[in-house]
């Protein structure tokens, strides 16, 4: 034998060599699968779903301002023009709204039909129709807003192969996979087919994968495409067609599909993809919404309805051609359904996007209850899912509305943030919660995680501190809202730690009122109210009202140079309007288990913080400040409510916040830079517009007035003197007091108040 013919022999020996190798490989490989790959089914790690609060009709609702009717379709109640006669049926009259309630049996919630009656846009009586008389409690059920799968965040519903209508396999396997039932899992005639045609196309516009291949991609293998990806997908391929049915197969391809994504929620399955898009279940589309689901498939994200609808109109319309071209369409139906235009439901309609509230629901859960939300299970919440829609997207329009105002926040090296959280201030219950103005580019929770300085916002806790000690001055008189305090140049502390407050004008405003000081923001006479209190009292009362952060205990807690969160803030704000009582904010109301029995149940965690009469003074100050003071401007933004108020700026124009609140919702706002570097604008101009945004969709014009507590008094005082006024004060208005503080002298200025004297002791005064 020659040199040349043995190179020639050894050359075999080692292709030979290295193709017994690799066919060894792959069948150890494939024989590795063969013992560990499984296919999911419909039972496996079951979503945890996750509801919203259920929504109470109750007499002396405001019809436009809770947005009934959103609410309706956002559950998927239907309007009908009879009267209503299946659960989800609503009619409306000028008189009456007739809703046919949805049954819920976690809640216990019955299928009744159900009269709302109305008076001038509001809830007169809610009555059964059937029987004429109260219906009460009546209630919405929940919306569904998220769930959980593993760690992804997806509502799984899971469709049988014998369920799934015949013309959604037919057109399945028309588009991706037209030899399914005749091939072993991988298809040579279809890869040849993409061969060719992306040859003679000069680029790769056609892939040969079979749904087999697609699906162990899917279940095992990252989406990089590699050679070698490419052989393991196949092998796995082959394995799964001998292991397993083809119906099961094609079962868990359609139910682990990736289909896009709904806000913060990945829709996987046709199934929930059908009710995501369309509100409905697989077997009740049509044909172009099939064909439409049917073409997102090869770009779920690209070709979705929500995000790109020319483009999935496009492709909806290729795979209607494809479908003509294979004779499975005839002509009059191809050219009906290439008419048709795209109709989605947007996606607040089924589901409400709520990362930032569901983060922290998870974290809340898991610290209470010492363990993750179990698979299969039911999370009963707090959140409305109509305040949780208004809220994010005000606090975006509101943002970008600042950004258009002052141009030189678009200068920034950071973009400038927000954060948004509304409390029902009885129960502690989170009713919307937005931690930045996008989710996706930013899921640091600023409500929660991010801890900066209140500034201003931080006074209402200093004063309210002195109203409730009933802390006399060095005069003898006690703290009060008419209490005078000098606004004028002065140091505090020693040596070279000397600190001189200034305030947000650079100016002094001389002798002014407790209630003004308040009003007006001013920083000398909260310092000066800390020093004459005590910094352990302010933080005694900051923490009853539920502020964790550390405190620092030194005059500069006044001007709230100590960081805190903005829930931290507006909760210790709801106390103020829930007559004084703190209630911890919660997130969850209940978990329920697969088969409908409780797991746990949330019970409110509430202490008395401050005394009803000093929360109520407090909250007449505050209201004040909408009225007269930093917030002022609210009323030409449109506000119409009763509302208690604080704005906040911190030192250098770093942080912006607005925190207001009626006797049913508190809220708050924050503004401001990741990096604090400054904004250059004050609380009203930057966090007020977004507060008063969001508080004119969601109040009435006419709200609930602040119930007065008992013990609490009104007088007329002297504005010079502080004194109670007489008949000859020229300046005078009237003041709120807990009974025993207030003041009991006439004004020595401008008379000796004797008519006044003479009136009280008939008792006329």
């Amino acid at each position: 034998m020659t040199f040349g013919s043995r190179r020639v022999v050894r050359g075999l020996l080692t292709l030979v060599g290295v193709a017994a190798l690799a066919a060894g490989s792959a069948l150890a490989y494939g024989l590795y699968l063969s013992a560990s790959l499984a296919l999911p089914a419909g039972d496996d790690h079951p979503p945890r779903l996750i509801y919203g609060a259920p929504f109470l009709l109750k007499p002396d609702l405001d019809i436009a301002s809770s947005h009934l009717i959103e609410r309706l379709n956002q559950l998927g109640y239907r309007a009908v023009e009879t009267a209503v006669r299946v659960p989800g049926d609503y009619r409306i009259t000028p008189a009456a709204i007739d809703i046919y309630l949805h049954d819920f049996s976690d809640f216990h919630l019955r299928p009744v039909p159900a009269r709302v009656i109305l008076n001038e846009g509001r809830v007169a009586k809610v009555l059964s129709i059937q029987h004429g008389d109260d219906l009460f409690p009546a209630y919405l059920e929940p919306q569904l807003i998220s769930g959980l799968r593993g760690a992804s965040r997806q509502v799984r519903e899971w469709v049988s192969y014998d369920d799934m209508p015949a013309r959604f396999l037919d057109v399945l396997l028309a588009i991706e996979d037209r030899r399914f039932f005749s091939h072993p899992g991988v298809d040579p005639v279809a890869v040849a087919r993409a061969v060719w045609t992306n040859l003679t196309r000069g680029t790769v516009i056609q892939g040969g994968s079979t749904i087999t291949q697609q699906l162990a991609k899917n279940l095992f293998y990252s989406p990089q495409r590699t050679f070698g990806r490419k052989l393991k997908e196949s092998i796995a391929a082959l394995v799964m067609e001998a292991k397993y049915p083809k119906k099961a197969i094609l079962e868990s391809y359609m139910n682990e599909i990736y289909l896009g994504q709904v806000g913060s929620v990945s829709i996987y399955g046709v199934g929930e993809a059908a009710h995501r898009y369309f509100g409905k279940r697989v077997h009740a589309l049509s044909l172009e919404e099939t064909a439409l689901l049917v073409g997102m498939i090869k770009g779920p994200n690209t070709y979705s309805p929500l995000r790109n609808p020319a483009l999935a109109k496009h492709r909806r319309d290729v795979v209607l051609r494809r479908l003509h071209d294979q004779e499975l369409l005839n002509d009059d139906d191809w050219k009906q359904a290439m008419m048709t235009p795209v109709r989605v439901l947007p996606p607040q309609e089924t589901l409400a996007d709520a990362p930032f509230f569901v983060d922290y629901l998870l974290r809340q859960v898991e610290e209470t209850t010492g363990a993750p939300i179990p698979d299969g299970a039911r999370v009963y919440t707090t959140l409305d899912p109509v305040l949780q829609r208004l809220a994010t997207h005000t606090l975006g329009n509101g943002l970008t509305k600042l950004e258009t105002a002052y141009p030189a926040l678009k200068d920034h090296g950071d973009t400038v943030q927000g954060a948004l959280v509304a409390l029902d201030p009885a129960t502690g219950a989170i009713l919307a919660m937005v931690g930045s103005r996008d989710y996706r580019i930013s899921q640091f929770n600023r409500a929660v995680q991010a801890k900066r300085q209140p500034g201003s916002l931080f006074k209402p806790l200093v004063y309210l501190a002195a109203l409730d000690a009933r802390h006399e001055l060095a005069d003898g008189q006690p703290i009060t809202a008419a209490t005078l305090i000098v606004d004028e140049p002065v140091m505090f502390g020693s040596g070279a730690a000397m600190w001189t407050p200034q305030n947000y004008d650079h100016r002094f405003h001389g002798t002014v009122s407790l209630r003004t000081a308040l009003e007006q923001s001013l920083n000398v006479p909260a310092v000066k109210i800390a020093q004459a209190m005590g910094t352990k009292r302010i933080v005694q009362t900051a923490q009853s009202l539920g502020i964790r952060s550390p405190l620092a205990d030194n005059l500069s807690v006044a001007l709230g140079t100590s960081s805190v969160s903005l829930l931290e803030m507006t909760s210790a704000f709801g106390a103020l309007a829930y007559e004084g009582v703190f209630v911890t904010p919660t997130a969850a109301q209940a978990i329920m288990t697969p088969e409908g029995d409780p797991a746990w149940r949330h019970t409110p965690e509430r202490h008395q913080a401050v005394s009803p009469q000093a929360a109520y003074i407090m909250t007449s100050m505050l209201m004040g400040v909408i009225e007269r003071g930093t917030a002022a401007k609210a009323r030409a933004m449109g506000l119409r409510s009763t509302v208690a108020g604080k704005t906040g700026t911190t030192d250098g124009y770093r942080d912006a916040w607005f925190i207001g609140y009626t006797p049913d919702v508190v809220v708050g706002v924050w503004v401001g830079f990741d990096d604090e570097e400054a904004l250059h604008l004050t609380g009203a101009q930057a966090a007020l517009p977004i507060w008063v945004e969001f508080a004119r969709q969601i109040l009435p014009a006419v709200s609930h007035e602040f119930a007065v507590p008992p013990t609490v008094v009104m007088r007329d005082i002297d504005s010079r003197t502080a004194q109670l006024a007489t008949s000859q004060c020229p300046q005078r208005w009237s003041e709120w007091f807990i009974e025993g503080t207030e003041p009991t002298v006439f004004c020595e200025t401008h008379g000796s108040g004797f008519w006044e004297r003479l009136k009280r002791s008939f008792g006329f005064s």
